[in-house]
């Protein structure tokens, strides 16, 4: 609880994440790397976030909160982000930190968190939400490929990249391409494009092809 050693001189508020508690945590010293990390718990997407200098982004911003960040004008995300570990900590629940190193890293973010959405990135602080209509605009997005599933009278498809293109009449996203929870069967909207009809994605060679299945197969 760090608020109280902040010399609070002009009497500011705390910020919406700012009540704590929070914890100290630390990942290994000396990754000093540009790029994008995600956190898993229990082995599901939570949160995107993008860095120039991962070691210290986490120690000194997630891991150990300065009482400054506990009022407004501070950065209420890393008291957010701190919040929510220490309560999957306290859960018993086992997370993990992936990183992707990349010099384009704000264009990678921002691509993962408009295709995966992950629950976390949400920022609740500002009141604002996912817009109703996102969902409705990526399934109709989608919507000639899975009429396309629908119409399939066989039990497995393999569709290669430029075959799905074909049917969409579009390019798929970059993270269709590089990163396979985009194909994941659940957690995102545009999965109901397949699973919606049916189907569910088996196989996927990135870049190259996916394999779809019927029912309940093996998920990718």
């Amino acid at each position: 609880m760090p608020q109280s050693e902040y010399n609070n001189v002009r009497n500011l508020p705390l910020n919406d994440y700012g009540n704590g508690p929070f914890c100290k945590f630390r990942i290994p010293n000396g990754i000093n790397e540009a790029g994008v990390y995600a956190v898993l718990v229990n082995n599901r997407l939570k949160y995107i976030g993008k860095c120039d200098n991962l070691s210290p982004r986490w120690n000194a911003g997630y891991g150990n909160i300065s009482p400054r960040n506990c009022f407004v004008g501070g950065q209420s995300t890393n008291c957010r982000l701190n919040n929510l570990i220490m309560n999957a900590f306290k859960a018993k629940s086992n997370i993990d930190l992936y990183f992707y190193k990349t010099h384009n890293f704000s264009e990678v973010e921002a691509d993962l968190t408009e295709q995966l959405n992950p629950e976390w990135n949400i920022q609740k602080s500002t009141g604002h939400s996912v817009p109703k209509h996102s969902t409705r605009k990526s399934r109709n997005m989608y919507q000639p490929l899975r009429d396309y599933l629908q119409q399939n009278v066989e039990s497995i498809e393999r569709l290669t990249y430029d075959e799905m293109e074909e049917i969409l009449g579009f390019k798929l996203p970059n993270s269709a391409y590089q990163y396979r929870p985009w194909w994941a069967n659940s957690g995102h909207s545009h999965s109901e494009t397949w699973t919606g009809a049916g189907w569910r994605v088996t196989t996927v060679s990135l870049g190259k092809y996916v394999m779809f299945g019927r029912g309940e197969g093996k998920s990718a």
